[in-house]
């Protein structure tokens, strides 16, 4: 008997009514009904409803690929990408992934590539209605008519770089002398031309295993781990992308700690994975005795994990499980990052000079270096004079320039400029003929102008700095340049962003919470160096130890809150007495030590005596009660017969012991105590 739709096909008459039924009617009733289940929500309502939904989207682009492509049939060249379409929203909609949606960009641009406009343009306006859910509910409004907006942007200027190139292939150019934009601008500076492509770009502006292993190595120090690693999801399994630890070091193993950290989401901390036989998730060359694992998420869904591990048992707390996740989120922020720019890869071709310039960009943790970096690759974008400010408060600090008049000082008040607008609205300003404008432009003077270009660079509404470039010509900044310098001036922020962020990290890590003073591993450190350096270059050192006498009886009587300001008054008298080159640490507890560079043992005891008498004569409060401290100090100085820090260390304490021993409130020589 046959089925229902073929008893309809046989009764519709000639041969040429069935083809039409069959080529045309069938698949866009498939197309619809996909559509329809899109609008319903289908991909996510439950089980059945999506495989339902998904079955008829590959249903349709099978269809539509048989008549399209193998047929050849022009006549679907708008129904098969349009179906195609439909399966990535329903993707992104069925998986929760709304970032799977940039996909729209390499797929606008492939078809750019293969389609003539008449079929570009239709479909990139068939796409709003593939999110016409979120304009309904009002979700997301801004972001997706922006997302809309910026596709429609890409995809219209890879038409117009296409139509460009095909009109320079008929005029006869060959591909080597062709370059994107090869004209030049304006003011004379020539736009950027690019060989190999985006690609280079972003491998060059973003790199981020190096990012990545500077934050586990930071990690590390800050938890004091023996290593800390980053495990990632691919394929069902874990793989190890980064390690503190040497090449072959860390082997996942699919199972264990690890893995239960990954399906619980959760992070954990164990001290007795030895005694319990417990399997950590990856094999090391040495034993493991504490871990802390947490996931590393970007919101519901896990990309990985990030551990810590010890052969110390009871190696971590609470406390680090938190430091662990402070870093993993950022770690989450790299490998977002990582995803998206080789969606934005696809986007965009030939940028050459950004290539080059955002790659010093990334080239250095240090701001000015950075800030010089920016101001050189504007300048190739644009050769008029530039400068980069760092926003102060009401001030603002000139870090580097090219072009500018020379300056006494460095340090501006900008009330009253066009400065003042721009850090107040956070606003890029442009304004093409600035001869008539009443406002100064700097808060120094520059000479005649007719542009000038001012770019806030923002990161998480914090303004990183200014960017400024001014020209005597009017109308010297062209949409091109200004483009370029806006993405130039977002890969500042961002490095500068990171600068100040590790600049803070390493802070941290080598100072004392409390007193700010260096802490004693960062001494340990410093004292090494100089011992080092004394081997090359021969020069007095000495070394104060300090320690605040009967503390414990001001913590008893006053109590710990008390007993912290007289750390800090301390601290300050310290602190204002030794010289820059000097390094003033945290010894522990109430103990203070202090190297004093190319300092003899007689100068070292004056600046003994002079902290000590100024401690003596500071007055400390609790409540309307007043009290005085002392401070016993032992002082030691390098001498040929000392091999190791450790000796002079050694000595340093025995002479505090005996100034304490023999009455407080005194500074001893070690020296002194030999000669006895």
């Amino acid at each position: 008997m046959g089925n229902p739709v073929q008893k309809i096909l046989q009764g519709r008459g000639d041969k040429k009514r069935q083809n039409f039924w069959l080529k045309r009617a069938f698949p866009f009733f498939l197309l619809f009904l996909t559509y329809l289940g899109l609008l319903f929500e289908f991909p996510v309502k439950s089980r059945k409803l999506s495989g339902l939904w998904f079955s008829f989207s590959i249903t349709t682009i099978s269809l539509y690929t048989v008549l399209h492509i193998f047929k050849k049939e022009k006549n679907y060249s708008i129904e098969l990408p349009f179906s195609l379409a439909l399966l990535i929203a329903g993707i992104a909609e069925a998986f929760v992934i709304q970032w799977f949606k940039i996909t729209y960009f390499p797929f606008m641009l492939l078809l750019t590539i293969f389609y003539e406009l008449k079929t570009v343009i239709p479909l990139l306006l068939l796409i709003p209605f593939l999110e016409i859910n979120n304009f309904i509910k009002g979700e997301n409004l801004i972001e997706d008519i922006t997302f809309i907006i910026s596709l429609a942007m890409t995809t219209g200027i890879a038409m117009f770089l296409k139509n460009r190139l095909k009109k320079r292939v008929s005029q006869g150019e060959t591909k080597e002398d062709f370059e994107i934009g090869g004209e030049e601008f304006p003011n004379g500076a020539k736009s950027f031309s690019d060989e190999k492509g985006i690609s280079h770009y972003l491998e060059s502006m973003f790199k981020p295993d190096v990012e990545i292993k500077e934050l586990l190595m930071v990690t590390k120090n800050i938890v004091f781990a023996d290593s800390v690693s980053l495990f990632i999801t691919s394929g069902g399994s874990l793989k190890l992308r980064c390690s503190t630890e040497e090449s072959g070091n860390i082997i996942p193993t699919d199972k264990g700690i690890v893995n239960l950290c990954i399906k619980e989401k959760k992070p954990i901390v164990l001290s007795d994975i030895i005694e319990k036989k417990l399997e950590v998730g990856y094999l090391k060359k040495y034993r493991i005795s504490s871990l802390v694992a947490v996931p590393v998420m970007d919101g519901n869904f896990s990309l990985g994990v990030m551990t810590a591990d010890s052969a110390r048992f009871h190696a971590f707390s609470s406390a680090d499980s938190d430091i662990l996740q402070v870093f993993s989120r950022h770690v989450m922020r790299i490998l977002r990052r990582e995803r998206v720019y080789p969606q934005i890869h696809r986007s965009y071709n030939s940028l050459k000079i950004l290539n080059e310039e955002s790659s010093k960009l990334l080239s250095s943790l240090n701001a000015e270096i950075i800030a010089q970096n920016l101001i050189e690759g504007a300048y190739r974008i644009v050769p008029s004079p530039a400068g980069f400010f760092i926003v102060k408060g009401r001030e603002v600090e000139m870090i580097h320039h090219v072009g500018f008049p020379p300056q006494e000082k460095k340090v501006f008040n900008f009330k009253g400029t066009l400065l003042d607008m721009v850090v107040k609205n956070k606003e890029l300003l442009y304004i093409s003929d600035i001869r008539h404008y009443r406002p100064p432009v700097m808060p120094f003077k520059i000479g005649d102008t007719g542009s000038v270009f001012i770019l806030p660079m923002l990161y998480e509404k914090e303004i990183m700095g200014i960017l400024i470039l001014l020209s005597e010509e009017t109308n010297a900044f062209s949409l091109d340049q200004t483009e370029l310098l806006k993405v130039l001036g977002n890969q500042a922020s961002i490095s500068i962003a990171n600068a100040k962020f590790h600049a803070e990290i390493k802070r941290l890590a080598i100072t004392d919470g409390l007193t700010g003073l260096f802490n004693h591993r960062h001494f340990q450190e410093k004292l090494s160096q100089e011992f080092n350096r004394m081997g090359r270059f021969p020069k007095p050192i000495s070394l104060l130890l300090i320690d605040i006498d009967h503390f414990k009886t001001i913590n008893d009587t006053y109590g710990h809150p008390i007993g912290d300001s007289v750390l800090k008054g301390v601290t300050d008298i310290i602190r204002k007495a030794i010289r820059n080159i000097d390094l003033a640490a945290r010894y522990g507890g109430e103990e203070f030590a202090v190297i004093l560079i190319g300092t003899d043992v007689r100068g070292a005891l004056n600046m003994a005596e002079r902290l000590r008498k100024a401690v003596m004569d500071k007055t400390f409060f609790s409540g309307e009660n007043t009290f005085k401290v002392t401070i016993s100090i032992g002082i030691a100085a390098y001498s040929n017969d000392i091999k190791r820090k450790e000796e002079l260390i050694e000595n340093a304490d025995k002479a505090l012991y005996h100034a304490k021993r023999t009455g407080r409130n005194r500074s001893v020589l070690w020296s002194e105590i030999m000669g006895d």
